[in-house]
């Protein structure tokens, strides 16, 4: 069954629009102002027609979006990228903790007899992979995916 997305539109002054501050409620037009309303978190925000932009008006802090046609986009923060601190910080995470896990392993051998002799091994293993894991799923989310299929593709 095929899903159902939502054909991109642009902002008109008298639409209800998925809230841009909690994501839940929805932000409809206030009566007798040039402002929108949340229904949920009750946030009041400026609309630019012109721009397709939002703006929270009821703090002192300056919090915008953009309206991209379905959803929200911030345009608070500047997008993150991957710089060869972050890869350095990443490899001592990954690195560094097994490492003083093998290096107890050495200076405090198990017993030559004991049946978990293989424990500490086991526990060094686990270390690596679970902080493994950890830094490279923080770096998918900051690095830029390329398509493997369609028109975006580079040869």
């Amino acid at each position: 069954m095929a899903e159902l997305v939502p054909s991109p539109k642009l902002l008109e002054p008298e639409g209800v629009y998925l809230c841009p501050v909690c994501r839940h409620g929805q932000i409809a037009p206030m009566v007798l102002m040039d402002t929108y309303a949340c229904n949920f978190c009750r946030h009041i925000l400026s609309i630019d027609l012109t721009h397709q932009t939002a703006r929270l008006e009821d703090t002192a802090m300056v919090f915008r979006w953009q309206w991209t046609g379905t959803t929200w986009r911030s345009l608070n923060t500047p997008p993150v990228t991957l710089t060869y601190t972050a890869i350095v910080l990443g490899v001592l995470l990954i690195t560094l903790p097994p490492g003083l896990v093998w290096l107890g392993q050495q200076m405090f051998p198990p017993l030559s007899g004991d049946r978990w002799h293989w424990f500490p091994l086991f526990w060094v293993g686990l270390t690596f992979f679970a902080h493994a894991v950890l830094v490279l799923r923080i770096f998918a989310g900051l690095a830029p995916v390329q398509p493997l299929f369609g028109r975006d593709r580079h040869r």
